[in-house]
């Protein structure tokens, strides 16, 4: 079903113990300074065996805090949780991709889709002519989820979260002189689809330059 606003729910991070067969859990994230964030590949965490499996070998992964108006039923709570897992694991390839200099780019079909997808490969392509790497890292914070649906064939999850630009910064060899400090914090919309058995970033949407207060 799709929800509808209800009052607004503070949801503190916590360890993802169980999810749906059918909500599986991949990863997400990125930003570019032509106001067009970057995706990163998501990965579906496999079945495990708990006849073989500890808690030290096996860890669970971490759903990240988020906020929200909606008011979500247990299916709906799970969904949440899978598009989030997958949106931390976005910025981590995302991470590790502008690190590389666009190099890293291997196994990006699973945590990206669609448009986010594209905009990966093409992002990762310009670095690597560019011989562009990033210094830092970029992270997200106060996220909200803003609306999910999974009454269509394909389920979707929107969130909309704070990037802060003075966490990393872009280096090439024409750089002559220390890059300025970036103290903008941009918010941006993603939209986080279940695609293929796993979640995946499909859509990442700029929506102001400073993050609302």
């Amino acid at each position: 079903m799709k929800t509808e606003l209800g009052r607004r729910v503070r949801v503190r991070a916590a360890t993802a113990l169980t999810l749906t067969a059918g909500l599986s859990v991949p990863l997400l994230l990125s930003g570019c300074e032509d106001h067009s964030p970057v995706a990163a590949p998501t990965s579906t965490l496999p079945a495990k065996d708990s006849s073989t499996a500890s808690p030290a070998a096996d860890p669970q992964p971490t759903i990240p805090a988020y906020e929200t108006d909606l008011d979500l039923s247990s299916e709906e709570t799970e969904a949440v949780e899978g598009a989030l897992v997958a949106l931390d694991d976005f910025v981590a390839f995302t991470n590790a991709l502008y690190e590389s200099g666009g190099k890293s780019l291997k196994g990006v079909e699973k945590i990206a889709t669609d448009e986010s997808l594209d905009e990966v490969e093409k992002a990762a392509e310009t670095m690597v002519d560019e011989s562009t790497t990033m210094v830092g890292e970029v992270t997200i914070e106060r996220i909200t989820v803003s609306s999910i649906d999974i009454e269509q064939t394909v389920h979707q999850v929107s969130v909309q979260a704070c990037s802060p630009s003075e966490t990393y910064h872009f280096e090439n060899p024409d750089n002559s002189a220390p890059a300025e400090s970036d103290t903008s914090n941009p918010e941006f919309e993603f939209t986080i689809r279940f695609k293929e058995d796993s979640w995946k970033v499909a859509k990442q949407t700029w929506i102001r330059e400073q993050c609302a207060s």
